[in-house]
């Protein structure tokens, strides 16, 4: 993996119960209780580290995988671990971690006031095959989710590696492939998959390689008020302090 590749890592992590993760975020109050004060250091001790370059809770955008890869593999990462255990419940599930490759900049998506974001696996027999077609499929600002959808920004990427799937994905499959969309609200994204041209895209979309390729999507625990335990999710990213 060439070392000048950027490379984005998403977290799927469980919250302790009775912690309000605003809260957390929030650096405004007087609450100053031990899992705020771990959750703030944990965000400042990522940001510190080689290689960051930008944050929205829980996601770390990274010069390369090396630079993640030393942090892990570090002191700090140990301490990391340690602080977000006041917030987050390591022992329901271990941290499941998505390293991405998006061929278009993520941005505009995570700092919409909602963000899509969507798993899908594939064959462990098909990836290599795969990760040209899904690296070459851009999301331009004339595709019909930005302009019929009101999508803010969207990107795609190859999912290069993923730590601790647990029982998300079935045997011989991996997560190999996940998008992102920002939109204004649920309500939004909702409207525009009830919509012919969404209709439209998907029965177009089937006729090109992207389309046959035979991706699978992950079970993923919580899923959201949109499709409960599935493989999307709409978050409401928080920038990083």
């Amino acid at each position: 993996m060439p070392a000048s590749q950027a490379m984005t890592e998403i977290i799927i992590l469980h919250l302790k119960k009775g912690v309000i993760i605003e809260d957390e975020v929030s650096t405004t109050g007087v609450d100053t209780g031990p899992a705020k004060q771990a959750f703030i250091q944990s965000m400042s001790t990522v940001k510190a580290q080689p290689g960051f370059i930008r944050q929205f809770w829980v996601t770390g955008c990274w010069e390369s995988w090396e630079h993640n890869a030393a942090f892990v593999n570090s002191q700090e990462h140990i301490s990391l671990m340690t602080g977000m255990d006041q917030v987050f419940d390591l022992e329901v599930a271990a941290p499941l971690t998505t390293y991405i490759h998006f061929t278009d900049d993520p941005s505009a998506a995570f700092i919409a006031p909602v963000t899509e974001i969507a798993f899908f696996t594939l064959p462990h027999s098909d990836r290599e095959a795969a990760k040209p077609i899904i690296e070459n499929d851009p999301i331009s600002s004339t595709h019909p989710v930005i302009t019929v959808g009101k999508s803010q920004g969207g990107a795609t990427g190859w999912v290069s590696d993923t730590k601790n799937p647990g029982n998300a994905v079935r045997d011989g499959e991996s997560i190999a492939l996940l998008g992102v969309f920002g939109y204004s609200s649920v309500d939004d994204h909702v409207k525009w998959r009830q919509t012919p041209e969404h209709a439209q895209l998907l029965e177009d979309m089937g006729k090109t390689p992207f389309g046959q390729l035979a991706l699978g999507e992950p079970t993923l625990p919580g899923g959201n008020t949109f499709i409960p335990d599935s493989s999307i999710f709409h978050v409401e990213f928080h920038a990083g302090m």
